[in-house]
């Protein structure tokens, strides 16, 4: 963030751009809708299984790169980004072989209630926000539900450890924080259907801390 003009600016730097001698150049990136043959009107039944298969045949690294997808469903879910559809994936193409890009256009949702979808599915039919959901589909990024439930709570305990400071280099307002903390991120929908009492503690814990923020 910077200012000109007496305007606030968000400076962004672009990843599908690269120098070279000759100058700056584009690097070629595949959208996932493409790289799973769909068109805007099938978006909807995008699926991050499908992108999952994908990854484990024509993707460098697949076992990091499966373990780094379900690092972003996850963050998705847990910050209240349902607008996860197949044009905000992407892959960098080298002519041979695929490489995840960086994550890009993650933007909590506007929120008014607690039950929330992602746009992708992201086990079978069900694309419920849920940490229910989430571990379920552990099994499809090569994870154990044990290795997912602690990659979760990792997630969670580092929303809520770093949820001050982060909004403080982001000067959100009283207001905004307190639009944020529990709604948006770490929504209590997210324990619907859980049994893992671990992850309920953990999430509730950190749900605590946010609302506290908000409210001091």
């Amino acid at each position: 963030m910077t200012r000109a003009a007496h305007k606030d600016v968000l400076l962004i730097k672009r990843f599908d751009r690269q120098h070279t001698r000759d100058g700056w150049t584009r690097r070629a990136m595949v959208s996932a809708l493409t790289m799973l043959g769909l068109d805007e009107m099938m978006a909807r039944y995008a699926s991050y299984e499908d992108l999952a298969e994908l990854i484990r045949h024509r993707f460098t690294d697949p076992k990091d790169t499966l373990k780094e997808l379900y690092r972003r469903i996850c963050f998705n879910v847990l910050c209240g980004n349902t607008d996860d559809h197949a044009r905000n994936h992407a892959a960098f193409w080298d002519g041979r072989m695929l490489t995840l890009t960086p994550a890009y256009d993650i933007c909590p949702q506007g929120r008014t209630g607690s039950e929330a979808t992602q746009a992708m599915l992201i086990k079978g039919e069900g694309r419920a926000s849920t940490l229910a959901t989430l571990l379920a589909a552990a099994s499809d990024y090569h994870l154990k539900e044990a290795e997912a439930a602690a990659l979760i709570e990792h997630q969670i305990k580092t929303i809520a450890n770093f949820w001050q400071e982060v909004c403080d280099e982001a000067d959100l307002t009283p207001v905004d924080r307190k639009l944020f903390a529990g709604r948006q991120f770490l929504n209590l929908h997210a324990l619907e259907g859980l049994d893992n009492k671990r992850l309920q503690n953990a999430f509730r814990a950190a749900h605590k801390t946010l609302i506290a923020s908000g409210n001091a």
